[in-house]
């Protein structure tokens, strides 16, 4: 065989051995990302059939922190045992009153949100938790990173898109969990930058199917949320506004429902903002008037704050004993019995509703 044929061999040998280590590099590659199947939610064990929920707690915090939180860090370092130590003694609390999922609602841009505590606590109690993807209010959030590139043209909704999309689709960062809803907020009036975490997370939804949570504020945010939302094509059955427990006025609740969408008493116990009672006597109106299938009840609690505590001054304590995570089960719950709430109802608000939100139903 001459030289020249040689020299022709090994460059097809060459060419043929790269095109496979190709070939293999991508599908190991694919192989490593694990699509979610069709019709199971993102928990951060793996996914979950609807079905699993069970009782089902839609907003609370295992861990948070308003952003500035680091610059504190010397004072006030992070203690990942007392934090693992803290979790576990609430999920203990909860799971006592037959609590079955924790959806954490803390997103990308504040203190708190950790995949991977959430996986051992996951592991350790076998509740399922189901972890967020998203961005916060623009006035207690992080936006300057966005801002930022937005002064320079560039398109930061459709840069937020991506974020949630590879977070629900492939994993936050390297800890291969995967997010299971979309968490989004607005503070009093929508800004500009809020619309633009409105949009990119209706895009979001659009490409994996996962429902939205919000947290809102002022006397009209929810309903500005659901315009927004719905009017970018959002499906209004995996839409979820939050904090409606802020006001005392049913009337602005109706205002929502009547979007179609799922409204969340998801801060009571707060009663520093709103009172128990008022809560109560509300959430029973709603179902007394046939809303029943719109409903859903959470704290908004928080576990462990990062950073220095705050120190509250003692005539403002009555106004907290309240929040934590088993006062739904131990005393909201009976007290909605009382204002002749069934428990056909109760289990519709607790399990069938966090399950239709994650269906579409």
């Amino acid at each position: 065989m001459c030289q020249r044929t040689k020299r022709k061999c090994s460059v097809v040998t060459v060419c043929f051995l790269l095109l496979i280590s190709l070939f293999l590099v991508s599908t190991l590659s694919y192989a490593a990302v694990k699509v979610t199947p069709p019709g199971m939610i993102n928990s951060v064990l793996g996914p979950i059939s609807p079905e699993k929920l069970g009782t089902t707690l839609v907003h609370e915090h295992f861990v948070f922190a308003y952003p500035g939180w680091l610059a504190d860090d010397t004072i006030a370092p992070v203690d990942p045992k007392a934090i693992f130590k803290t979790d576990l003694a609430v999920i203990k609390a909860a799971q006592k009153y037959g609590i079955k999922t924790i959806i954490d609602a803390t997103t990308n841009d504040v203190g708190g949100r950790d995949p991977a505590l959430y996986k051992k606590l996951a592991l350790k109690t076998r509740i399922n938790i189901i972890c967020s993807t998203g961005l916060y209010t623009e006035h207690e959030g992080s936006p300057a990173y966005w801002t930022t590139k937005a002064i320079w043209g560039m398109d930061i909704s459709k840069m937020m898109s991506e974020l949630f999309i590879k977070e629900i689709t492939q994993g936050i960062g390297k800890t291969g969990v995967k997010a299971g809803v979309i968490k989004i907020g607005s503070g009093p009036k929508m800004s500009a930058y809020e619309t633009a975490v409105h949009k990119a997370a209706v895009v979001a939804q659009k490409a994996t199917g996962v429902p939205i949570i919000t947290h809102t504020e002022g006397p009209t945010g929810g309903v500005e949320q659901a315009d927004l939302l719905l009017a970018e094509g959002a499906n209004p059955k995996k839409v979820m506004i939050g904090h409606v427990s802020n006001s005392k006025d049913i009337e602005y609740h109706k205002a929502i429902l009547a979007k179609g969408v799922y409204i969340a008493f998801d801060r009571i116990g707060l009663d520093i903002i709103t009172p128990t009672d008022v809560n109560v006597k509300n959430i029973a109106e709603l179902c007394k008037q046939g809303y029943t299938k719109q409903i859903m009840l959470s704290h908004d609690t928080v576990n462990v704050w990062l950073g220095r505590q705050t120190v509250l001054p003692e005539k403002f304590l009555p106004a907290f004993a309240n929040w934590r995570i088993d006062h739904i089960s131990q005393n909201v719950l009976p007290a909605l019995k009382a204002q002749g709430v069934t428990d056909e109802q109760i289990k519709t608000m607790m399990v069938e509703n966090p399950k239709n939100l994650f269906l579409g139903k």
